[in-house]
């Protein structure tokens, strides 16, 4: 299996150092053939210098960036790639996440069809106590995203938090199955994605990843799959934890006005 993980630090050295460990523990604990690559989109106001060399399963590389944001840092990676489709998957995530021992394992032994796109793993949230997959079952509504939009202000997002999102699916086990979209914090793209999608063109400067995509494999008839096999912990926010609340409102706001225009 060759395997390219693009993850995407914003000023979360330590983070991203647990984060690079756990990856390296995890592929150390894979039989047989692996190749995984990493490379680091450093979008940084303050670089630091990785050491790279310090794993022994896993390739790391640093590019440094000026900030584009979560998917365009990692697409700024990806679209350089000289053959993307070699990679059986392609990862983009946070580095506020821990791959457990047998993550790279669950993945290898995942069989995923040839029509499956994404592969969205169990991400469970140390900070609200769930699994975050599968984040988007069925398809919004236009309704339901023009109405998403409006809560994005202090009272009603503050409400929406602590009643509707920090509870949503809580103690529901759900199976493996074809879903919308997978949370955005750790996105597993197959190489049916990168053949049909070689380079990877979103506009927005944070948020809505999720929809964009999602909206991409709806186009071509192709499929979103949950599969609880896959297991990650995430402890979520380290980086948008410092964004003020006017800019968080206002860049969720863009993306879904971008979603709204391109797609529905």
């Amino acid at each position: 299996m060759k395997l390219l993980i693009v993850c995407v630090n914003y000023n979360s050295y330590g983070e991203l150092c647990n984060y690079l460990q756990s990856v390296d523990k995890s592929a150390s604990n894979v039989e047989g053939d692996l190749q995984l690559d990493v490379i680091i989109a450093d979008n940084s106001s303050s670089k630091e210098v990785v050491d790279c060399g310090a794993y022994k399963a896993i390739q790391v590389k640093q590019v440094e960036l000026q900030n584009l944001g979560y998917l365009g840092g990692a697409q700024a990676i990806i679209n350089n790639l000289e053959d993307v489709s070699q990679y059986d998957y392609i990862i983009i995530s946070n580095v506020d996440l821990q791959f457990e021992d047998e993550t790279i394992k669950q993945l290898k032994d995942f069989k995923a069809g040839d029509d499956v796109a994404w592969v969205a793993p169990s991400i469970y949230s140390e900070k609200f106590k769930r699994n975050l997959n599968p984040s988007i079952i069925n398809r919004y509504k236009r309704w339901k995203l023009t109405l998403l939009k409006l809560t994005y202000n202090s009272l009603f997002y503050s409400i929406y938090t602590k009643y509707y999102y920090a509870n949503k699916g809580k103690n529901v086990v759900y199976p493996m199955m074809d879903i919308y979209a997978g949370h955005g914090s750790i996105i597993i793209l197959t190489t049916n994605f990168f053949r049909i999608y070689p380079k990877i063109d979103y506009p927005i400067f944070l948020y809505g990843e999720e929809i964009y995509l999602a909206e991409l494999i709806r186009r071509k008839r192709m499929r979103v799959v949950y599969a609880p096999s896959v297991e990650i912990k995430t402890t979520g926010g380290v980086s948008t934890s410092k964004m003020p609340s006017d800019s968080y409102f206002k860049f969720n706001k863009a993306a879904i006005n971008f979603i709204l225009k391109t797609f529905y």
